[in-house]
């Protein structure tokens, strides 16, 4: 039984043969998340939007050498201001089966949103 979290925080293997499990997976997840969390404010998000903005704007064309060495960065700097907030995100994908969004908790008065 694989337990993604084991996963997360390994760097992006590049130019190799052969894909390890979920290796396709965390690529996606490395690109989608600093995305995401691109233009957020605070220190955290600051912090990380240069690496998080070459995420974002990595082109589909790029040559695997620099795909992993952005991945690689923004992902770091993710995992660094982020790592409870993915690890919790990935533990109930896990339990769930799936990854869904925030929604608006009844009868918090539009005060409270989890992730059922």
């Amino acid at each position: 039984d694989l337990d993604s979290r084991e996963k997360l925080n390994t760097r992006r293997k590049m130019n190799e043969e052969g894909d390890a499990p979920c290796d396709l997976e965390l690529d996606v997840v490395r690109r989608c998340l600093p995305a995401a969390l691109l233009g957020g404010s605070g220190r955290p998000f600051e912090a990380c939007e240069k690496d998080f903005r070459a995420v974002a704007t990595l082109p589909a064309d790029a040559d695997e050498q620099r795909v992993g060495t952005v991945l690689n960065r923004g992902w770091a700097c993710a995992w660094r201001a982020f790592r409870q907030p993915v690890e919790q995100l990935v533990a109930q994908a896990q339990a769930v089966g799936e990854c869904r969004p925030a929604a608006p908790v009844k009868n918090t008065a539009g005060k409270g949103r989890w992730t059922a």
